[in-house]
């Protein structure tokens, strides 16, 4: 039977309406239309490497057949082995993408939200894909906001799980806890009397709220520390018995050593999904958050509280700039 080749027809977009949701299989005419009707629209493309792209309207008319096949060569050969991939799917939306965070011990530590996308109108799932079977047990929920996933709390971290290979991209970060999920309020607790323990504790501080019975109603992250392995959070008790939490963390990408946290401190996240590059640091890839002073970028959020570092755009300039 003859190869027939691949027509524009095809090349198929998404969009999100206000009164549709999520409009899937859209051709390149029917795109234009829409732009007409609807100045500015966003487009989503998913091309043969299922990669997903956001396009405006002159993208979109760039599209051609060779877009839809694959540009990374097929492994056909026997691979080695590395962490889980996360796939989302339902909700009503399109696009979210992250990566899975796994320690040492084989634990699904945290998720890092590279792409939050768009249109979801209620949360989506997760499927824990680990080709080679190592790990299991992972349990995860999508929390939304204004139709993007805002962040994905670890209900159970699973095990096994292979953390990635030294040869695989990565990139630096800090796993900051910042939130305890009570799944299980317990009861009879000595309200106040009782101390939360978190092991290792890693300065973290907390504090707790009770409600009628004992029961541990809300927990407070006055203080948290940074990890690289999974704590235990704990309510020793006299009387008290069956208080469940779940820690949840921020994942803070390319943190700057010792501006932010010591180097033991760091964890390498394995880039599975394509984190966005924001510029170069001493001819390294940053990945982290950026602010602008008189025309000229830095890494952080702002000039207050540290030393200033530049981010070039380029990978040349950021070694020239240093010299």
């Amino acid at each position: 039977m003859p190869i027939v080749p691949t027509s524009p027809d095809n090349i198929k977009v998404s969009y999100i309406s206000q009164t549709k949701g999520v409009v899937k299989d859209v051709s390149i005419a029917s795109a234009n239309e829409y732009e007409r009707l609807n100045p500015g629209t966003l487009f989503v493309f998913v091309n043969g490497d299922a990669k997903v792209k956001y396009l405006d309207i002159d993208g979109v008319n760039k599209l051609t057949t060779k877009d839809l096949g694959r540009t990374d060569p097929c492994q056909v050969g026997p691979q080695p082995c590395g962490p889980p991939t996360l796939h989302f799917f339902g909700g009503g939306g399109i696009g979210a993408e992250a990566n899975p965070v796994v320690d040492s011990n084989g634990n699904l530590l945290a998720v890092d939200i590279v792409k939050p996308g768009f249109g979801y109108k209620i949360p989506p799932q997760i499927q824990v894909i680990d080709p080679c079977k190592n790990g299991k047990g992972a349990v995860l929920q999508t929390e939304i906001h204004n139709g993007r996933v805002k962040r994905v709390v670890v209900l159970d971290t699973g095990f096994g799980y292979l953390p990635p290979p030294q040869t695989a991209p990565q990139y630096p970060a800090l796993i900051k806890l910042t939130d305890i999920v009570v799944t299980n309020a317990g009861i009879n607790y000595n309200c106040g009397v009782d101390k939360l323990t978190v092991t290792p504790n890693n300065g973290t501080v907390l504090s707790y709220e009770c409600g009628a019975f004992g029961k541990i109603m809300k927990v407070k992250v006055e203080k948290g520390g940074n990890f690289t392995e999974l704590p235990r959070i704990t309510m020793p008790s006299d009387q008290g018995l069956n208080a469940r939490f779940v820690p949840v963390f921020d994942i803070i990408r390319d943190p700057f050593v010792p501006e932010v946290a010591p180097p033991s401190d760091v964890v390498q996240v394995f880039d599975l999904v394509g984190a966005n590059i924001t510029g170069y640091v001493d001819g390294k890839s940053y990945y982290g958050n950026i602010y602008f002073s008189e025309g000229i970028k830095y890494a952080g959020t702002s000039a207050a509280g540290g030393t200033k570092i530049r981010v070039y755009d380029t990978r040349p300039a950021s070694i020239k700039g240093n010299n």
